[in-house]
């Protein structure tokens, strides 16, 4: 993986991932539609999904692939339930919390 200057929000968000060469060849060879669904943008807006991010920020066109936005969602909400799926939830204890519960906000924080 190249290192980034920036963190993924913020790559995804740049000049440089917009005009990423491979990223441009996936929208082209999947004709400018969702590869699941394919919806050619006027449903949902078109998104290039990282099948891996081993080549972040030196992406290779088979690392991508085009999804609209819902299936986007969709594909990244069923790779997270894979990845938590066999993780046991921790348990907490509570009680310190509900004998001496907080402010919900900071009357002094100021923007």
């Amino acid at each position: 993986m190249e290192l980034l200057d920036m963190n993924y929000h913020d790559y995804i968000m740049s000049r440089r991932w917009r005009e990423n060469p491979a990223r441009l060849a996936e929208l082209e060879a999947s004709g400018f539609r969702c590869r699941l669904c394919n919806n050619d943008g006027t449903a949902g807006r078109l998104e290039v999904h990282h099948r891996t991010y081993k080549n972040l920020g030196n992406e290779q066109v088979g690392d991508l692939t085009t999804l609209c936005r819902g299936c986007h969602r969709l594909v990244t909400d069923h790779q997270r339930r894979l990845r938590y799926a066999g993780a046991l939830p921790k348990v907490f204890d509570v009680r310190l919390a509900l004998e001496h519960p907080a402010p919900l906000f900071d009357p002094t924080f100021r923007r």
